[in-house]
């Protein structure tokens, strides 16, 4: 492929202090990414996002092989350390330990038919993020006793860009909100109409891809994301 170029140099990791897990604690917006087809493309949507305040991205993408996934994580962590507030954003990568340390990213997030947590922290160390995703208050429990940092829970809603068999329990959603004190970020189908309800089970933290991405103007519906979050968005 013309594009098999090798992947940017991660840069350096952040200065103690500022680290993942108080950036994941902060956030309340992860935007869900594939890294297309067009590397120049990809790197503008990331800086967009990031230049309105979106705290957190998730790169997942089955179709690209590891060169080109880990080329565009460490480009998006190449513009990540390019912000400070004081932190800088957080880069996860989804299913793929070895490819979230290549490129230098801050974690990453992990389903039921990947590594299990405690085999991804092996992976990432003890200084990265391993998310996992929980379908039910079980699996849930197991992310917090396996070590997982963080949890997407769902799915909510049905999804313009992943099929779902059946949306999860409302009172599963509700049961993770009032006992797992992991940051739970719900997940499937969410856009700015449905986040009253998802409040309104005591979920505060969001996942989104269709709603942003597929939107004309990705960073400014990512900007009315944040305002309806709580958090208030960046002047670009």
């Amino acid at each position: 492929m013309s594009d098999a170029r090798p992947p940017a140099t991660p840069p350096a990791d952040p200065p103690a202090g500022t680290g993942p897990r108080g950036g994941v604690a902060a956030a309340r917006l992860c935007v869900l990414l594939d890294g297309g087809a067009d590397r120049d493309a990809f790197g503008r949507l990331v800086h967009g996002l990031f230049a309105v305040g979106v705290p957190m991205i998730q790169l997942r993408d089955k179709r690209l092989g590891g060169a080109l996934l880990a080329d565009r994580a460490a480009l998006a962590v190449s513009i990540a350390r390019g912000f400070a507030r004081p932190a800088a954003p957080l880069v996860i990568v989804n299913d793929r330990p070895d490819v979230a340390v290549a490129a230098g990213a801050d974690g990453v997030h992990v389903g039921a038919e990947d590594l299990p947590v405690a085999l991804a922290r092996r992976v990432v160390g003890p200084d990265r993020l391993v998310g996992r995703t929980a379908h039910g208050i079980e699996e849930a429990r197991e992310a917090v006793l396996a070590g997982a940092d963080l949890l997407g829970v769902g799915p909510c809603f049905p999804s313009s860009t992943k099929a779902f068999a059946h949306s999860a329990p409302r009172a599963f959603l509700a049961d993770v909100a009032g006992t797992i004190a992991l940051p739970a970020f719900a997940i499937g189908g969410v856009t700015l109409e449905r986040l009253a309800e998802l409040s309104a089970l005591g979920l505060g933290r969001v996942a989104v891809a269709g709603a942003i991405t597929g939107a004309a103007d990705p960073p400014a519906v990512a900007a009315r994301f944040l305002e309806r979050l709580g958090a208030a968005p960046r002047t670009p």
